[in-house]
């Protein structure tokens, strides 16, 4: 067992390194170490514990880094020996052996081997001089592993390199996909080299768990592996991102299977240890239309939003006409394609003869059934996008949130890029009411609990760091089709709820109006969905 002085030599020198780095370069390599509390459950998880038998596994990290893996897998190996009689040149044998590293960074293999040298030097000092570790400087990605697939213990938390900010064309794999992430190229690889009955431990950026890119990793991973573990944490490292731990088993999952899921913020060193697991069917999962991750179903599979979501993704309910996809109804764009901090924006509108326009910026600027309310202006020569769209009617709906948030303009407000702008298809013009009526129709449907709770069960959940409602998601919610005298009802009370929303105040006859409004709709929104998924 290493000291505790030990522990906190080693990780100060790892994370010196990784402090030193320049905050750009440490992104584009993606150079984030695993904390050894992580690499303890991981490996507890995965069952590579001393109490077993570990001289016989090959252990593999393709993009070992400073070796956190590599140091936790040694010291189990060691003990694991000890347990078994292994003499200490039996011990040093087999720890060259089993244990191999890759990676492209020369500085991060050198911290890998001494790591692993401080960590015999304790026991074995003798023996330091004639060791030699199989940690080499090398891109795992680019090896020939055709003919290597007996690896019995595959661990990785691999560098989170977009494809569209690294070129990746280089590599064999990746030129016969779409887009692929580097991660991504780290999946296949441990689907192709862990032998049957092996393990695959990864830590991975989470949009692995719905992302469209990663549908067929994903769809390969449910099916030929048993996933045993799938924890979603926030805060395990300083990159803007949430990691996702998959740890699976080499074999064809049975029917009945369960994956066991935590979602949690990190809080080592009790993380997971002393968190209760949910567990989600591997059948569900797969059963995903991209074999979406959507382990958050578990609870839901027979609420109304599972309910929901099996309708939708069913041919014969999608063909059965109850329910139409919202872009249907309404053209969606985004705003103006403008950050918040453009110097284009004014606080206050110039007194000279240009024309100036009140701009919202996003989701500062809009409350759910709230009148938005703009406080800086935009010039017209400044809008690039049809000014027709922003002077009209329209839903704003706010982008970058977990949770549905939407509201109605009738002061034609400029928006930025982070809201997006619904507009009605007019397909009676004629009835100067009936587009209204339909309009607080939909931002009633967009604001409902029901499908607040679809969008984050479904999409914006699997994104820890700054989730946001892709136009796509949008764009297919289910609206039910309904009477005009059903969507009369909805529309009037919605019109309600927004001219008490926009008045509210701190008067509690007010507030307690407003919720007894909410609440009526509510019912009234649910009992809609109810009645159309019991008429498919």
């Amino acid at each position: 067992m290493l000291s505790t002085n030990y522990c906190t030599m080693k990780r100060y020198r790892v994370w010196n390194y990784e402090a030193t780095l320049p905050a750009n370069e440490r992104k584009m390599r993606g150079h984030f170490s695993t904390p050894f509390p992580l690499v303890e459950q991981i490996l507890d998880a995965c069952g590579y514990t001393p109490e077993n038998d570990l001289t016989r596994l090959c252990v593999l990290d393709p993009a070992c880094g400073s070796g956190n893996f590599l140091l936790g897998a040694a010291r189990r190996l060691l003990a694991s020996g000890l347990r078994g009689g292994l003499t200490p040149h039996a011990l040093l044998t087999t720890l060259q052996r089993n244990l191999w590293g890759f990676d492209p960074d020369p500085v991060a293999c050198f911290l890998a081997e001494m790591q692993m040298r401080e960590l015999l030097s304790e026991a074995y000092p003798q023996a330091m001089s004639s060791v030699r570790f199989h940690i080499h400087q090398a891109d795992g990605l680019a090896l020939p592993w055709e003919e290597h697939t007996a690896v019995d213990i595959f661990l990785a938390n691999p560098p989170y390199l977009a494809i569209k900010n690294n070129d990746l064309s280089g590599y064999q794999w990746a030129q016969r996909r779409g887009q692929v992430d580097s991660y991504l190229l780290f999946l296949e690889l441990a689907l192709r080299v862990v032998r049957p009955e092996g393990w695959i431990c990864l830590v991975l950026p989470d949009p692995v768990l719905a992302r469209i890119n990663a549908a067929q990793q994903r769809e390969r991973l449910l099916a030929d592996t048993t996933v045993h573990h799938l924890w979603h944490f926030s805060g395990v490292f300083q990159a803007q991102v949430g990691a996702a731990v998959i740890i699976a088993q080499k074999r064809l999952p049975g029917q009945s299977h369960h994956v066991s899921w935590i979602r949690s913020k990190w809080m080592q060193p009790t993380m997971p240890a002393t968190t209760h697991p949910s567990q989600v069917s591997q059948h569900l999962l797969r059963s995903q239309p991209h074999a979406e991750l959507r382990y958050l179903l578990s609870g839901k599979h027979d609420a109304l939003v599972g309910r929901l979501h099996a309708s939708v993704c069913n041919t014969a309910t999608a063909e059965s006409g109850q329910f139409v996809p919202l872009e249907q109804i309404v053209s969606i764009r985004r705003g103006e394609e403008l950050g918040k901090k453009t110097e284009l924006l004014s606080k206050t509108p110039p007194t000279d003869e240009s024309v100036w326009y009140p701009v919202l910026l996003g989701g500062v600027d809009v409350q759910a059934y709230k009148t938005p309310r703009a406080h800086y202006w935009l010039a017209q020569d400044a809008i690039a996008k049809p000014l027709e769209r922003y002077l009209a009617p329209k839903i704003l709906v706010v982008k970058s949130t977990p949770y549905l948030q939407a509201t109605l303009d009738l002061h034609g407000h400029i928006a930025l890029q982070t809201l997006y702008l619904l507009n009605l298809h007019l397909t009676e013009p004629d009835d100067p009411l009936r587009p209204l009526c339909q309009f607080y129709f939909v931002l009633a449907l967009l604001n409902s609990r029901l499908l607040r709770e679809y969008v984050y069960v479904l999409h914006t959940a699997y994104k820890w760091v700054q989730p946001q409602i892709e136009q796509r998601v949008l764009a297919r919610l289910p609206i039910p089709v309904v009477t005009a005298e059903k969507r009369m009802e909805i529309s009037r009370r919605a019109r309600k709820l927004l001219h008490v929303y926009s008045e509210i105040s701190s008067v509690v006859e007010l507030k307690e109006q407003s919720h007894a409004l909410y609440e009526e709709l509510e019912l009234a929104i649910c009992a809609l969905y109810e009645d159309a998924l019991s008429n498919h």
